[in-house]
């Protein structure tokens, strides 16, 4: 790589480092009042929710992947990384293999969790790369008979939803390390899923890890193999699914803020979401450590926070602190899709919810892909 110096462009009012969920809504949510400078590896905005039907329905990621130059026209995106954060500015690792420094009036980090593969959220490259991976995943489910998915979050357990849906007949091993599948809602939602799977003929391993013979975790289409549970089963498979835990996104702290990272790698953050100490700087969804699950379900209400406390300080630097974010501690709602018909829905307040036309209502026939258009200004 080619070192560069600062871009003497570079300055802008608002500096965002990523462009997911958190990221984009806020650079859209800023973009008409101040300039706002986005710095994604990716050049597009993905629908989170979308990935376990578009890993089996590849025509269904259409929709759900946006080019940023039409979800944020009025926002400059730069498609590099950052690398390194210091108190002078951030460097980035562009995509043309050059490096530049960038400095922002106020700067947000929102780059989220990074996972073993590239099934939840592409690493690089563009929307057109994406749709072609996914076009060649669903050949590989297609082709498999024998599916293992590893890690029984939502994730895992709406990807199985979807194959049986899409591609039935396929024997499906679902392994979890811990006691049970959906660990952040509540066991009442969690038997309901595991019956529904079940009954359709998918096995569920509790407690149990790969001992020894799973595929590459960061080669998601990897050939066949047979693979040794910690409890000693053997399961052959032609696909093995990693469907893990992702970790926060914050390599780029540890050099100069190594001191507001907690024992997980998230970053400390106040009241306002600003990062400990550092007033200017502000840190958002999957890498803060406001105490909530962290779910796309959450991430709105401190987006909006956000939005509200920078256009204040940069109104009035001298205002003081803004307003708080109120953390959804402890709140155990989640909708799980079981395909386009099904799922479950646990809302806070009113319980359990399994009546599958309600639930596709509220995201399973769509995925969330029509909200998050409108919230970036698509059709």
């Amino acid at each position: 790589m080619t070192h560069a110096m600062t871009d003497p462009n570079s300055a802008t009012t608002v500096l965002i480092y990523g462009g997911g969920v958190a990221g984009a809504l806020l650079a859209r949510g800023l973009s008409d009042a101040v300039p706002v400078t986005l710095v994604d590896p990716l050049d597009y905005f993905e629908v989170p929710m979308a990935a376990p039907r578009n890993l089996v329905q590849p025509a269904f990621a259409e929709r759900a992947i946006m080019p940023f130059a039409e979800a944020l026209p009025k926002v400059r995106h730069l498609q590099g990384r950052l690398t390194e954060l210091s108190p002078t500015g951030g460097l980035v690792a562009l995509s043309s293999g050059r490096e530049t420094t960038l400095r922002g009036q106020i700067t947000v980090l929102a780059t989220g969790s990074q996972y073993a593969n590239d099934l939840m959220r592409g690493t690089a490259g563009t929307g057109d790369t994406r749709r072609r991976f996914y076009e060649r995943y669903a050949q590989r489910v297609a082709q498999s008979r024998n599916i293992v998915i590893v890690g029984g979050g939502p994730i895992g357990v709406e990807l199985a939803g979807e194959i049986l849906e899409s591609a039935p007949g396929r024997k499906i091993t679902l392994v979890e390390a811990g006691p049970r599948i959906l660990a952040g809602t509540t066991p009442e939602a969690a038997r309901h899923v595991s019956r529904f799977l079940v009954s359709r003929g998918v096995e569920i391993l509790l407690d149990q890890t790969l001992a020894e013979g799973g595929s590459d975790p960061g080669d998601p289409l990897a050939g066949a193999g047979t693979a040794v549970t910690s409890g000693g089963r053997r399961i052959p498979y032609d696909l093995m699914v990693w469907c893990t835990g992702g970790r926060p996104g914050t390599g780029y702290m540890r050099r100069h803020f190594s001191s507001v990272l907690n024992e997980r790698g998230r970053i400390s953050v106040t009241p306002e979401l600003t990062v400990a100490g550092h007033p200017g700087l502000y840190a958002l969804g999957d890498i803060n450590d406001v105490d909530e699950n962290k779910m796309a379900w959450h991430i709105a209400g401190q987006v909006d926070t956000a939005c509200a406390n920078i256009l204040k300080a940069l109104k009035d630097p001298a205002a003081g602190p803004g307003r708080p974010y109120r953390p959804q501690t402890n709140n155990p709602s989640m909708a799980v899709t079981l395909g386009s018909k099904a799922g479950v829905l646990y809302l806070q307040g009113v319980g359990l919810v399994t009546w599958g036309w309600f639930v596709s209502l509220v995201k399973s026939r769509h995925m969330l892909v029509p909200k998050y258009r409108k919230a970036l200004g698509l059709k």
